[in-house]
């Protein structure tokens, strides 16, 4: 009997010792998912939300990235007046304002997939006097969602689809030649999950 319980308390000896690296790989990882959301709750608050103080992009998406969140996200404008006459060619956003993991080329107008998953794109073409404009939102080639804008009006369309690395989104004037600038006519689009 003293044997078997010697055993016993031998067995169970080797069960804490397993037991304590078992709590203390949940502690390190606990402890990481609280930074972690740490992280989360100063993008939410209510005096460091990036809309309400665009100051503290920069800083979010520092802290994101050193946590293992990958950013994709861009959003582009036309300050020039574009005369789209050549069609069928993507419209170069020319301004930059946000380009987290550089998938957007303001030379080309084209969004080239950094990473796969699931992407939200938004445009919106304004046009300038009487003309009418209609634009596609492509992706490589084919038609996703398009708007229309006609008398100094503006159309927009919004799509989420799935890309994998290498897949090129843009926008594309397939009718109408006189995009209105001044940040009117815009692209923009994120990764989301």
């Amino acid at each position: 009997m003293n044997l078997y319980l010697v055993l016993c308390l031998g067995m169970m000896g080797l069960r804490l010792s397993s037991a304590d690296l078992d709590l203390s790989d949940l502690k390190r990882e606990l402890d990481e998912q609280k930074e972690r959301l740490a992280v989360l709750e100063k993008e939410l608050g209510p005096n460091t939300s990036p809309a309400k103080n665009p100051a503290v992009l920069p800083e979010l998406l520092t802290k994101r990235a050193q946590y293992g969140y990958d950013t994709v996200v861009f959003s582009a404008s036309l300050n020039v007046p574009f005369d789209s006459s050549r069609h069928n060619s993507p419209i170069p956003f020319d301004t930059v304002t946000i380009n987290e993991g550089n998938g957007y080329s303001s030379a080309t107008g084209v969004f080239t997939t950094p990473r796969d998953g699931v992407y939200m794109f938004y445009t919106s073409v304004a046009v300038n006097g009487d003309d009418a404009v209609h634009a596609q939102l492509q992706k490589n080639g084919v038609s996703q969602c398009a708007c229309t804008s006609t008398h100094y009006g503006s159309g927009s369309c919004m799509v989420i689809i799935p890309l994998t690395v290498g897949d090129k989104v843009f926008v594309k004037e397939v009718f109408g030649t006189h995009l209105r600038a001044e940040h009117l006519t815009t692209f923009n689009g994120m990764f989301v999950i």
